[in-house]
């Protein structure tokens, strides 16, 4: 009961992400005029990489290739850790405030919180 509790918790969380994540790639198209097939393409260049790599990771799993995959994750969070981290800097200099607010110490501590929280759903 509790594995399919933070399965769906999970799905919920990915899908939240996605939705903001997707928000902020797409808002640019926008302003233009686009065609159905840009984005076909653009969802297709955007989800069939993690279609791929479920398949391949599901069905021939190794141990080197995991290695290579999770460095490769672990490099993406912290290209993201680092773009975020000069977003608040350079927003932080156009308003003249500092860029460790308020509002960006209680998102940094939610997102923990809630890290911390769906870790008690996981039996070791």
């Amino acid at each position: 009961m509790g594995e399919a509790a933070l399965g769906s918790f999970l799905v919920v969380g990915f899908t939240l992400h996605n939705l903001t994540e997707g928000i902020g790639i797409a808002s640019p198209l926008v302003k233009r005029k686009n065609t159905l097939l840009t984005f076909i393409g653009l969802a297709a260049l955007a989800g069939l990489p993690a279609v791929a790599g479920t398949w391949i990771g599901a069905f021939a799993f190794s141990p080197q290739w995991a290695a290579l995959f999770l460095g490769i994750g672990s490099g993406a969070i912290l290209q993201v850790i680092v773009e975020v981290g000069a977003y608040l800097v350079r927003t932080a200099q156009k308003t003249q405030g500092n860029w460790f607010s308020t509002a960006s110490l209680a998102g940094f501590s939610a997102g923990l919180v809630v890290m911390y929280l769906t870790a008690f759903f996981v039996n070791v």
